[in-house]
């Protein structure tokens, strides 16, 4: 039994019609060269290369966070412990002046 498509003409059998292409010379380069296929490394940096700047980024911004509230901080200590010190040296003086007899 023949197919369907054997039984239509010819003309309504074709899916596009008969068109001329220009002929191509052989200039010995392919027309479109063949795509690089990257290495094994090469392939998986490239995926993640695209994160670099914006990782780079957060992570700099991080640090730089990281560094400002620590000399916030230590800053903020040693405040705290200079007016101690001044206090207790104001005692001792005061403590001096009572023993001693002199205002």
């Amino acid at each position: 039994m023949p197919s369907r498509t054997s039984l239509l003409p010819f003309r309504l059998r074709l899916s596009r019609p008969l068109t001329t292409t220009p002929t191509r010379r052989n200039t010995g380069v392919p027309p479109h060269p063949p795509p690089q296929q990257p290495g094994g490394y090469k392939e998986g940096m490239s995926r993640y290369k695209v994160f670099a700047s914006p990782f780079a980024k957060v992570f700099l911004g991080a640090v730089f966070t990281y560094q400002v509230i620590y000399w916030t901080w230590v800053k903020l200590e040693m405040e705290e412990t200079k007016e101690g010190r001044n206090q207790e040296v104001a005692a001792l003086e005061r403590e001096a002046r009572e023993l001693t007899g002199k205002k």
